[in-house]
This record gives C-alpha cells, sequence and structure tokens, in this order.
C-alpha cells in the first residue's frame, strides 16, 4: 500500500472512533427535566395539608354558668368535627366582648362569633323585641321554640348581617325581692327593679322605677338596696346567688317576658367558610339548640327549688291577681305595634306578629304538658 493510502485509512478509521465515541455520550446524559421521573412533592398520591381555620367566639356569662359551658362544649364539639380544619378560642365571662357590645363587636369582626341577648341593643333588632314584650311565657323551652318559629317566619332583615347559629328564650316570669314580698300589683309601686329593653318597660308598666344594671351587680344592688328586686329568670337565684340575697320570690307567667339570647357569627366570615364546615356548624347548632332549651327549663326549675330549700318565700299569683297584672302591660304590647308603624310597618303587620306570638305560645304549652317537659309552671307553692 502506497504511503498515501495508508494515510487515507488511519483517517477514516479515527473519525469512525469519534462518531462511536460521541454517540455513546449522547446516549448515556442524564434525562433533562422536562423528562425527569415526577419528584416525590409532585405526586398525586400525596395529601395536600388543608389550612386551618382559626376563629374566635365571645360569651359575657361567667364560666361557670350552664349556658356558657354548653357553648364551650357546642363549639368544642363543632372544632372535633372538623378533623382538624377549625380552631376556635373560646372567650367566657365578658373578656374578649361584654353583653352590650357584642352584636356590634361581631358586626365589625372583634369576635367571629358571640353570645348574649338582644335587650342589652334596644332598638337594634327592633323586629326581634316582639318576642321579648310579656306575652306570658310560661317557660323558657316554649319562648325558645317561638322564637325558632317567628324568625323562620318572619325572618327580620336586622339579622342579615349575621348568621345566626342559636336562639333561646330565657323567660323572666320570677320577681325576687330582698326585703318586702309582691303578692299584688300595688306591691310593685314605688320599687326599683333591675331590667332590660321591653322587659323595663312592662316594670314600668306594672307601677315600678326600672333600672339597668349588669347582672353581676344585682347581688350587690340587692344587699345595699341599690334596688330593691329584679324581674328576671329564676335560675339567676341559683346561677348568680340571688337567692342569698333574696328573701321573697314571685312566679307571675302571665306577664312573663323572654330574653332573646342568641349566638351569632359575623356574616363575611361565615361567607367565607367550605360548605362542609358550614354543614357542621349548622348541623351541631340544630343539637345544642334543642339541648339548650331543655336546660332552660332544668336551671329556672333549679333556681326556685334552691330558694325554696334556703326557706326563701314562693308565691305564686292567683288567676283573678294574675289577669290583673295581664291588663297593666297590655300598653306595653299596643306600644310595640305603635312603634313599628312608625318604622314603616302596617299596623296590620304589626298585630299579625304579635297574634303569631300568642298562637306559637299556645301551641308549645301544649307540647311542653304532651311531652311532660319539667318547667318552673310546675311548682305552685312551698307552704
Amino acid at each position: 500500500m502506497s504511503k498515501k493510502g495508508f494515510t487515507y485509512l488511519v483517517t477514516l478509521v479515527m473519525s469512525l472512533i469519534m462518531t462511536l465515541a460521541l454517540f455513546s455520550g449522547c446516549s448515556n446524559k442524564a434525562p433533562s427535566s422536562s423528562q425527569a421521573v415526577p419528584s416525590e412533592k409532585s405526586s398525586p398520591a400525596q395529601e395536600t395539608k388543608q389550612e386551618v381555620i382559626k376563629l374566635t367566639a365571645s360569651n359575657y356569662l361567667p364560666p361557670a354558668h350552664i349556658l356558657s359551658k354548653m357553648m364551650g362544649d357546642m363549639l368544642k364539639e363543632i372544632e372535633t368535627q372538623s378533623n382538624g380544619r377549625l380552631e376556635i378560642t373560646y372567650a367566657p365571662g365578658g373578656s374578649l366582648l361584654t353583653a352590650p357590645k357584642t352584636a356590634d363587636g361581631v358586626e365589625q369582626g372583634l369576635a367571629d362569633i358571640g353570645f348574649s341577648h338582644i335587650g342589652y341593643n334596644p332598638g337594634r333588632f327592633p323586629v326581634s323585641e316582639a318576642l321579648d314584650l310579656p306575652m306570658g311565657y310560661p317557660s323558657s323551652w316554649i319562648a325558645t321554640n317561638v322564637a325558632v318559629d317567628y324568625l323562620d317566619k318572619f325572618k327580620p332583615k336586622e339579622w342579615d348581617k349575621f348568621k345566626v347559629l342559636q336562639v333561646n328564650g330565657g323567660t323572666t316570669a320570677a320577681i325576687h325581692m330582698a326585703k318586702s314580698p309582691v303578692r299584688k300589683l300595688e306591691d310593685l309601686n314605688g320599687k326599683t327593679m333591675r331590667g332590660a329593653g321591653e322587659v323595663a318597660d312592662a316594670l314600668k308598666a306594672l307601677g315600678a322605677t326600672p333600672r339597668d344594671m349588669p347582672m353581676t351587680e344585682i347581688y350587690d344592688g340587692m344587699s345595699k338596696g341599690t334596688i330593691d328586686g329584679l324581674l328576671v329568670g329564676a335560675e339567676t337565684l341559683k346561677s348568680f346567688k340571688l337567692a342569698d340575697v333574696t328573701k321573697y320570690t314571685t312566679y307571675a307567667p302571665s306577664i312573663g317576658n323572654s330574653y332573646l339570647f342568641y349566638i351569632i357569627m359575623n356574616k363575611s366570615k361565615w361567607d367565607s367558610l367550605p360548605a362542609d364546615i358550614q354543614k357542621i356548624f349548622n348541623d351541631v347548632g340544630a343539637k345544642y339548640q334543642a339541648e339548650t332549651a331543655l336546660t332552660w327549663n332544668k336551671i329556672n326549675v333549679e333556681g326556685f327549688e334552691t330558694a325554696i330549700a334556703k326557706g326563701i318565700e314562693f308565691i305564686t299569683l292567683p288567676d283573678e291577681e294574675a289577669a290583673r297584672w295581664k291588663t297593666a302591660v297590655q300598653p306595653v304590647i299596643d306600644n310595640y305595634v305603635t312603634k313599628m308603624t312608625g318604622k314603616g310597618f302596617s299596623e296590620q303587620e304589626a298585630k299579625d306578629q304579635i297574634s303569631f306570638i300568642k298562637e306559637r305560645i299556645a301551641h308549645w304549652e301544649q307540647q311542653q304538658k304532651a311531652q311532660k317537659i319539667p318547667s318552673e309552671a310546675d311548682i305552685k307553692t312551698n307552704k
């Protein structure tokens, strides 16, 4: 072979070797990011961690009060059913919002959830104030069921800024007096009595001088003579220890008002909750709605029983005297109709609301007897 041919052969072999080496290098090259095996982080099998929803809840009642405890239990059950998706910080005892500031505080987002009653804010819930009129509620179980029926039927717009989680009616058919008994209408003349909202109007119609003050100040007020007594639920004889400063207690259901208690949530906060979380609130709330109504009756019975055990004289009004009281408070009911017409309602609309409440009281009174639900109406006398 000539020298020229040999050189050509060597060049050809070297070219083949370089081509093979290049091809081999390309085949062993690591796959690009677009070809990479999916990482553990992007694996569809991995569960996505959900953000915990944090809420705050307020209750002005003392932590030891049964209704304060029940609200805490309700919130804890809601938390549990959320499987870790909710974290609710509960502040009873008015440490977050006092009773008069609850409605505004929840609306403004100072607390997401709040417990109070409408009597602390006269005029804030004008339509619903019909429920607080001296309509003659025989028990809180009855008042609670009437309130649910009323709000379901009339749906007052004054609640539109809130999600109503629960309502219940704490009746005010008990008169506790520090020194003098109340056996007839005239016994209230000139007496200074604690009462808020529509209850204050009822006391005024009965001849007393109403004075609004927080429940936490009632004990001292009665012991020091600042007030002579109050028209309130019987349960306060035990829960607020008023039996210690009460000498006489009178059961007067013919003029029984109802404080409409509520548990509400800020509407924007409610709307932001996932549908399944909202369902938990609704379901658990309905359960505690029924339990709270029964509990009101139970604690009112216990209040009167506590008074009787301490030797406090328990007084019931004879039917004739009870009828006199009912007549005396009728102007308070009539005035509600006048107020509502001044707010743009027709006189007939306002009267229809009053008629509806009376009809539902009669209905639920029959149900209470049929279901044999104990109430303070079962206690007649201790003499």
